[in-house]
């Protein structure tokens, strides 16, 4: 299961290395402070998809649980993939200050949360650790979105990378945990 949580934050959090690049890119700083309200509001919403998940799992059958938890997986992956292909980020710097600062990172921080939501919970629900996936969903989304951001800023003006390839990535990272995970069901 550590290895489920693992892969499961990983998809979670690459958006994270998406949207730094992309600040980076446009020469946007993402200050410290942002990064740990970023990193707070991702564990917190993970821990609450945990519990979600988890009391999914004590009301259900294990064996529905697990299937509608790889199913929900599946699903979530295609959707991810189409919406990216329709459209690009939003962009959360509302001031236009080229700084990303504690209000925007609230925001920031809740909408690179709710796909994780979505995932832990049904992570949760087909036997996901309870620990490890908050923890790794944390370091993951702080760790892209800074690498990202430095990338960004290098690679400025080398690569023109459409926004939506990480959420590509995402959603076809999920797609496969969710087959790999329903196979061995």
């Amino acid at each position: 299961m550590l290895f489920s949580s693992l892969v499961l934050a990983l998809s979670s959090s690459i958006d994270a290395l998406g949207i730094g690049i992309t600040y980076g890119i446009k020469n946007t700083k993402i200050s410290f402070l942002a990064k740990v309200i970023l990193f707070v509001i991702s564990i917190s919403i993970s821990v609450l998809s945990i519990w979600f998940g988890n009391f999914i799992r004590n009301v259900l059958p294990d064996s529905i649980t697990k299937l509608f938890g790889n199913l929900i997986l599946i699903g979530m992956g295609f959707f991810v993939v189409i919406q990216a292909m329709n459209q690009d980020k939003l962009n959360f710097d509302l001031d236009y200050s080229n700084s990303i600062d504690t209000k925007e990172a609230f925001l920031l921080g809740f909408a690179l949360s709710l796909d994780c939501f979505c995932i832990g919970s049904c992570g949760s629900a087909i036997g996901m650790s309870s620990f490890w996936f908050p923890l790794f969903i944390s370091v993951f989304q702080f760790t892209f979105l800074s690498i990202g951001n430095v990338l960004g800023k290098r690679l400025q003006h080398l690569v023109n990378l459409p926004n939506c390839v990480w959420s590509i990535v995402s959603g076809g990272l999920l797609v496969l945990i969710g087959f790999v995970r329903f196979i061995s069901f």
